[in-house]
């Protein structure tokens, strides 16, 4: 799952500011750990198909049986946190990282549900798992969102050119980076990424939105407005113009290195950044 920045919800954020030894099994019955991966695809089928009651359900049947079983207690985790029952999500995960202290997938998990309501506290969980799993692009993705909503672009836009070395063309990490950017003060690094992105057929309302940011940042006001009148009525352009213009405005606050875990030296790939 990746996370992106809301636009104009955003902008107003920025603004204020997740094997049994012993027993031989009986002839002709699978190993209990390939039953409980079984049960859980049906998990992972549930969470895709947007059923996460049915996912919850099918973890906790593990659990019950197993109650420190990491992948049914991650299972667990995402359950809880489609069902939008972070506190219920973060013990899960919590539960999960004591089986696993290091396991990254539960480090995001965490991270996203604190991203709710602690952008530092998340930062934290999200650095923690690019730690534990260098190679981890969607968390690195959520370490920029992380970082983007205390108002940290230019270290946002580094977790996210690192997210897109580890996994390129991620429409939803470029989408960031370039919203990201343009709030750097780096508007046409911005335009780059957002142009192509908000011109093409598979383009969204979010898009042209973010790439309007990136215009109004570079000073192209006519043609900011003219990209959000493709979504919005006349008096949400002039709000969102408002908006931009307050948001752009404000300085950026300083990122405390001391307060900032740093990520783990990621080898970097030869891959454009595109």
């Amino acid at each position: 799952m990746e996370h992106t920045l809301s636009g104009i919800a955003t902008l107003s954020m920025l603004s204020l500011s997740l094997v049994l030894a012993g027993c031989a099994e009986p002839s002709g019955t699978l190993p209990q750990s390939a039953v409980d991966d079984n049960v859980l695809n049906v998990a992972d089928a549930a969470i895709a198909g947007d059923n996460p009651d049915m996912a919850l359900s099918v973890s906790q049947s593990v659990l019950a049986q197993d109650p420190d079983n990491l992948q049914a207690l991650l299972h667990e985790g995402a359950a809880y946190y489609a069902l939008g029952r972070c506190e219920d999500s973060i013990a899960a995960y919590t539960r999960a990282l004591k089986s696993d202290r290091k396991s990254a997938e539960a480090e995001t998990g965490v991270g996203r549900c604190l991203l709710k309501r602690n952008a530092i506290e998340a930062e934290q969980a999200f650095a923690a798992a690019v730690q534990d799993d260098p190679d981890n692009a969607e968390a690195f993705n959520d370490l920029g969102v992380a970082r983007d909503l205390q108002g940290h672009h230019a270290a946002a836009a580094q977790a996210y050119q690192q997210a897109l070395l580890l996994a390129p063309g991620t429409t939803a990490t470029e989408v960031n980076l370039g919203l990201s950017l343009a709030l750097a003060g780096q508007a046409g690094a911005a335009l780059e990424y957002l142009g192509p992105l908000a011109t093409s057929s598979q383009a969204t309302p979010k898009i042209r939105e973010d790439y309007a940011v990136a215009l109004y940042a570079a000073g192209r006001q006519d043609e900011t407005r003219q990209v959000l009148s493709t979504d919005l009525p006349p008096e949400k352009v002039n709000q969102a113009l408002d908006a931009f213009s307050a948001v752009l405005s404000a300085p950026q606050p300083q990122a405390d290195s001391s307060q900032q875990p740093a990520a783990a030296p990621v080898k970097l790939s030869s891959a454009a950044v595109n």
